[in-house]
């Protein structure tokens, strides 16, 4: 059930076209937000915050101090609208606190390694709401201390709370005492909420199978997406060059992509890709990208002299500009004979970066298993996906997407139902759920 619906419009006063009519408040509960720039996560709570406010919705943020984000974009934190407070609160990394030769007791990481800043935004919430200032509380995971943060709020306050999940929590399954842990505070977040926010069908039916006592209506789907005005001047496919992108981070658990360079160096050494004209690009690939592991498997598949690879993750409007010239974009989503939980978990998600290049309209693939990913691209009829282990119809997808570069088919016309995936359009579903369970008296 994807909640894209028409939202009571209550105007903002401040605008030409506005009536008398007072927004309401909202307090977002947020740990990544501008100018942080280490989690695509931060465009979600920041367009909904943008386009909330046409839609009758101040939003109050509380965050934390941006020393604490290890990768910051300024030109974010620029498009925070002035109507828009934010409150940034004090914490600290237990990681970097208690770490001694690089390990830390895995119990000061319980919920997370930034539950210092629970007890400051508690204080913080708690004097919003005896001002008058919101109606209504919004979180969103991860970090899952912002969820804790929003349980003691609602609990306070008794104002109606939506829990939303950009990623599972103890979906997916697992084991362990941390496990237990996390399924408990899970528990204790869906029963507590007054609505729970899934950005998958397949997330929000494995909420139903969990949680079955609740009602159907308590969860509801609303995906990740793209935001119009961030796609407004982008370049046109790089003629010059088949450019294969894939930007995000690297690990060898679920985005391996040991499987990708073996199909590419394949195809150069069969001629099936023409070397002179190819060049490769893993973009904010993290530590990893100086791995030895990493640089070794290049040279082995022949791949050092066309593959660049960026470890810093690059401003979002950078990375947009990049990825439109692109002939081919990559997402990986698993990694051949990963553990079943990593798996299963992998299962119910669409990476946002998914929305972004159905918006782009390039060729791109997926590396991933059965799931949410390909039920969406069968859905919308554009791009496409295999299993990381699938060498062969990796490296046919590879060469259809050359073909479409070479004859300047590389770019088209995004499915009209793309749009649905529009931010703006998102967040009148997040306002249709605000105004169900906050009602306007007349």
């Amino acid at each position: 059930m994807i909640l894209i619906a028409s939202a009571q419009v209550l105007p903002d006063p401040s605008r030409p076209a506005s009536t008398a009519t007072r927004l309401r408040g909202l307090l977002m509960v947020a740990f990544h937000f501008p100018p942080d720039n280490s989690s695509t996560g931060v465009l979600r709570s920041l367009k909904f915050a943008r386009h909330l406010l046409d839609l009758g919705w101040r939003t109050h943020v509380l965050t934390v101090d941006p020393a604490l984000y290890p990768q910051r974009d300024p030109a974010l934190e620029t498009q925070i609208p002035p109507e828009v407070s934010v409150d940034r609160l004090p914490c600290h990394d237990a990681k970097q606190r208690w770490s001694i030769a690089g390990r830390y007791p895995a119990v000061v990481g319980v919920p997370d390694r930034f539950g210092s800043w629970r007890r400051p935004a508690v204080r913080a919430g708690l004097s919003l709401v005896r001002r008058g200032a919101v109606q209504a509380i919004y979180s969103t995971y991860p970090v899952p201390s912002a969820h804790l943060i929003a349980l003691r709020l609602k609990r306070r306050s008794g104002l109606p709370w939506i829990a939303d999940f950009r990623d599972p929590w103890a979906g997916g399954g697992g084991r362990g005492w941390r496990y237990r842990i996390d399924a408990w505070l899970e528990h204790r977040v869906v029963h507590g909420a007054d609505t729970v926010i899934a950005n998958t069908d397949a997330a929000r039916e494995d909420f139903l199978a969990r949680y079955p006592r609740l009602p159907a209506a308590h969860f509801v789907t609303l995906p990740n997406g793209y935001d119009e005005s961030d796609f407004s001047d982008l370049p046109t496919p790089d003629r010059e060059y088949f450019q294969i992108i894939y930007p995000g981070s690297i690990n060898r658990s679920n985005r391996d992509p040991t499987p990708l360079l073996r199909a590419l160096g394949a195809l150069l050494r069969a001629g099936r890709l023409p070397r002179g004209q190819t060049r490769i690009t893993l973009l904010g690939s993290g530590p990893t990208g100086t791995q030895p592991w990493l640089l070794e498997l290049l040279d082995a598949e022949g791949l050092g002299d066309i593959t660049r690879v960026v470890t810093e993750r690059v401003p979002y409007r950078d990375s947009l500009q990049r990825l439109a010239g692109a002939g081919l974009l990559v997402v990986l989503n698993e990694a051949a004979g990963e553990p079943s939980e990593h798996l299963a978990y992998a299962r119910l998600m669409v990476p946002a970066k998914v929305y972004e290049y159905l918006r782009l309209g390039r060729p791109f693939l997926v590396l991933c298993g059965d799931g949410a990913i390909p039920q969406l691209l069968a859905q919308v009829g554009q791009g496409s996906a295999c299993a990381a282990s699938d060498m062969q119809r990796i490296c046919a997808h590879v060469e259809q997407a050359f073909a479409a570069w070479q004859t300047g088919a590389g770019q088209v016309v995004p499915a009209e139902m793309v749009a649905d995936f529009e931010r703006q359009r998102l967040s009148m579903g997040l306002a249709t759920e605000l105004n169900r369970l906050c009602p306007v008296h007349q």
